[in-house]
């Protein structure tokens, strides 16, 4: 008997050693949560006045809980493997019963400042799942709101990674706010944040989370064929030409692609007009870099780095594009692509892409494209609501969660028909799309 105790021991001892050795050599922290603090507590009625005075309708959304909003501060992994400082928030409904989990990844933003709260527009996109029992989480990704390192746009890893660990972060609070949850996970995105979303999906069926459970994803208007679709608004005049130094700054940071001095890729006065954009801290948002660049973004770099990207598929920027694609791969869970036929900033096709390629192999993967004159903003509310109606269906136990009833279908139709003729008439009226819609002009998209 004696024996067996000392193997016993000798086999936990050595058990134990392992564990703390691998811990060690991975870097992992046994936790991920720094800190969390309670930020805003809405009641119903205030969130009611609310509704009332942003025009949201109760019918299509009703408010109905209360909510506490949380600042989270969480450790999340960077590229080299070590665990970085990170933000964001979390709105926690205040209910007894349990709550499915929400994540909506934000859209493009370049100044590094966050607010918080619902006077952030893309926040009440969280608050409109949390009045209905939903624990909507929003990370902030990398390097914004004091977090540390630098933003990386675009990248499929950190925004993926952004995401994950903010949802292992979230869930060491629930324990201790008393909040249970259902086991459903949904993930969902707008623009940047539909990148986001379809990235977090996929690390997430990658078999490097198999703690996290997912349950459906709704990605919304993002850019998923970076190297096809979206590549080609480099030749032609566009209303979002900031996207490209963003790629070209971030990748450079993260991955080193140029050698020597990143903005010698662009030509004067460009070049000394980004350096300034993208010192820190960065205060200018998109709609500042817009106005400094030209219509067709192409003009803006060196002649011999463009042919470069139009001639060799060895490009090293072309091949980090490519590696952020995320058209060609089979999803597991659910997905639902959205987007709007008008969309003039994020182009309809990258979902189409997505869908024709994902489609192909699996039957899980469905779409939604709809308004032929509502551009990347005027588009998002609709595509908002279809990702809730898909979500909720998953909620009710639904057999064809794709399907949405008849009263829904009619709410959608109608909404986005009225857009439709707003937007077309506005098109027809000032010779140009509207373009202000959920977005604030400040600049978030």
């Amino acid at each position: 008997m004696k024996k067996i105790l000392l193997r016993f021991s000798v086999l936990c001892f050595v058990l134990l050693h392992f564990h703390n050795t691998t811990q060690a050599a991975s870097g992992a922290p046994d936790h991920f949560l720094v800190s969390y603090e309670l930020k805003y507590s809405y009641t119903q009625d205030s969130l009611n006045k609310f509704w009332k005075r942003t025009h949201i309708p109760q019918i299509v959304v009703p408010v109905s809980n209360a909510v506490d909003m949380y600042e989270v501060t969480y450790k999340g992994m960077w590229l080299d493997s070590s665990f970085i400082m990170a933000k964001g928030v979390v709105y926690v409904p205040k209910v007894d019963k349990p709550s499915a989990e929400m994540v909506y990844d934000h859209g493009t933003r370049i100044g590094l400042r966050q607010d918080y709260g619902i006077q952030d527009l893309e926040q009440v996109v969280c608050m409109m799942h949390a009045v209905d029992n939903y624990i909507a989480i929003f990370p902030f990704y990398y390097g914004f709101a004091g977090g540390e390192k630098e933003h990386v746009y675009q990248d499929s890893w950190t925004e993926a990674m952004a995401t994950i660990y903010m949802i292992k972060a979230c869930r060491e609070i629930y324990p201790q706010i008393g909040k249970s949850t259902s086991g459903q996970l949904f993930l969902t995105g707008y623009s940047q944040g539909g990148h986001a979303s379809l990235a977090t999906h996929k690390m997430l069926e990658s078999g490097a989370f198999d703690e996290i459970k997912l349950t459906a994803s709704s990605p919304m208007s993002g850019a998923y064929d970076m190297v096809g679709e979206q590549s080609k608004t480099m030749y032609r005049p566009y209303t979002q030409p900031h996207y490209l130094p963003y790629l070209i700054v971030s990748y450079q940071y993260a991955y080193n692609l140029w050698p020597g001095d990143v903005y010698e890729v662009f030509k004067e006065p460009y070049k000394s007009k980004m350096r300034e954009v993208f010192a820190q801290p960065r205060t200018k948002d998109f709609g500042d870099v817009n106005a400094m660049l030209p219509k067709i973004p192409g003009e803006m770099i060196v002649d011999s780095i463009m042919e470069r990207f139009r001639s060799d598929s060895t490009f090293a920027f072309t091949c980090k594009l490519k590696e952020n694609c995320l058209c060609n791969w089979v999803p597991k869970a659910p997905v639902q692509l959205c987007a709007c036929f008008g969309d003039d900033e994020v182009m309809y096709k990258n979902t189409e892409v997505a869908y024709a390629t994902m489609h192909a192999k699996t039957d899980v993967v469905h779409k939604r494209v709809f308004g032929k004159h509502l551009s990347h903003n005027p588009c998002a509310p609709f595509a908002i609501l279809s990702s809730k109606f898909f979500f909720d269906n998953f909620r009710k136990g639904k057999k064809h969660p794709e399907k949405f009833s008849a009263g829904r279908n009619l709410i959608l139709a109608l909404g986005i028909d009225i857009a439709n003729r707003q937007a077309k008439n506005h098109l027809k009226k000032f010779g140009k799309v509207e373009h202000d819609a959920l977005a604030s002009r400040s600049g978030k998209k």
